[in-house]
């Protein structure tokens, strides 16, 4: 998750660090990781079919997920030169504990693809119309992400951002672009493989955010003041006409 606040407000603008550096190939192989988790929690293990789940809806959302994470690691790459830009990258200077909560929800998510592989709790969820519908979604959503992380890396990366926030792109329709595409993946998620715990998830998960919303605006309020009250006085939080 992300700040838009400009790098050299941090710590007096650090110089680059070779640790810093190196939490970027961490961060790409525990994503590839993950996906490979995720997969492992499709696959039918000793079933006459092993890949059977494997289907059209489930192998398009991970490969529009893997696509996704690929984008944001590149174009986050500048955050990780130093600790203070990385923290602010992620969202971590306005709520250190969001990374811990993030992993435990990520987790947690690794019961939807268990759900949709093994147990289907609610078979009547699964069709082809609503799964299209997440699949659909879905990449509307990831291109969401990809379109607010390219405005978040040009913000990190100028120099004409030290007197005010972000407010292009996606900043311009709603103040927090990425969270609001985190929420539509979600709801992607519970609709793509069909999952009871999906939309048990979905709670959580929009609880955690939403604190995330709160607690970044005051962040943001302390680094912009005004000029971020006249901003949101125009914008909304996740969604037009609604919050």
């Amino acid at each position: 998750m992300k700040s838009p606040i400009a790098p050299s407000s941090f710590e007096g603008g650090e110089a680059p660090r070779a640790p810093e550096s190196n939490r970027l190939g961490l961060t790409a192989v525990l994503s590839v990781v993950y996906l490979f988790l995720a997969l492992a929690c499709l696959v039918q293990w000793g079933a006459a079919h092993p890949w059977a789940r494997v289907d059209l809806f489930a192998a398009g959302y991970l490969a529009i997920r893997f696509l996704g994470s690929i984008h944001s690691l590149i174009s986050s790459r500048r955050a990780f030169q130093s600790t203070s830009l990385r923290r602010e990258w992620w969202g971590q200077t306005s709520n250190p504990a969001i990374v811990k909560w993030v992993i435990l929800l990520m987790l947690g998510d690794l019961l939807v693809f268990l759900d949709y592989g093994h147990w289907h709790l609610m078979p009547s969820l699964e069709g082809p119309a609503l799964q299209s519908l997440g699949l659909g979604l879905y990449l509307l959503a990831v291109a969401w992400q990809i379109w607010t992380d390219s405005y978040l890396a040009r913000h990190f990366n100028g120099d004409d951002f030290r007197e005010a926030p972000t407010i292009v792109g996606p900043f311009r329709t709603v103040r927090h672009p990425r969270y609001a595409a985190a929420l539509l993946g979600k709801i992607a998620l519970a609709l793509v493989f069909a999952s009871l715990m999906g939309w048990l998830l979905l709670l959580p998960w929009t609880l955690l955010l939403l604190n995330k919303v709160r607690a970044e605006e005051v962040h943001l309020r302390k680094i912009f003041g005004s000029r971020y009250d006249a901003y949101a006085q125009r914008t909304a939080r996740l969604v037009p006409g609604v919050y």
